[in-house]
């Protein structure tokens, strides 16, 4: 290489979720939603959608468990909270149609947000087990960790 041009960078530093930004996320979301009155599940993931961590309440309904941990996959590997994803194929009828059965683990409701730390999206809070804007309020309440 000529003495004249750059090397490309090699690799980047990121910024990761811990397993104790993780198990705080978590106890906030859960006090919140004890706060409410809402049952629910709770997960975080890595960028990659990979899980760190997840507790349910006990009397929240079976369900939410996988549906949390699939809330959370899709906000942090798409950078998009589910919410948004909802109103984004309310007005693109393919990809509401194209979407939910190609994309593995979708989920288009209320309730995944990205945990974006100094303006990069390292992993996603899923919440589960009420209606989808008291879920999102859940992860909302939890993410001001980050704030």
């Amino acid at each position: 290489m000529p003495e004249d041009m750059k090397m490309p960078a090699l690799s980047r530093t990121k910024p990761v979720v811990t397993k104790a930004a993780a198990e705080e996320l978590i106890a906030r979301a859960m006090a919140h939603a004890t706060k409410i009155g809402k049952t629910v599940s709770v997960a975080v993931v890595d960028d990659g959608g990979f899980l760190i961590a997840f507790s349910r309440m006990d009397a929240a309904n079976p369900a939410s468990a996988q549906i949390a941990i699939d809330k959370a996959y899709t906000a942090a590997v798409s950078h998009i909270a589910t919410h948004k994803w909802q109103e984004i194929m309310q007005n693109d009828e393919p990809l509401r149609i194209g979407a939910p059965p190609a994309v593995h683990r979708l989920m288009t409701f209320g309730g995944g947000q990205p945990i974006v730390i100094d303006g990069q999206v390292a992993g996603a809070i899923g919440c589960s087990g009420g209606h989808w804007t008291g879920d999102t309020e859940i992860g909302t309440e939890a993410l001001k960790l980050f704030a």
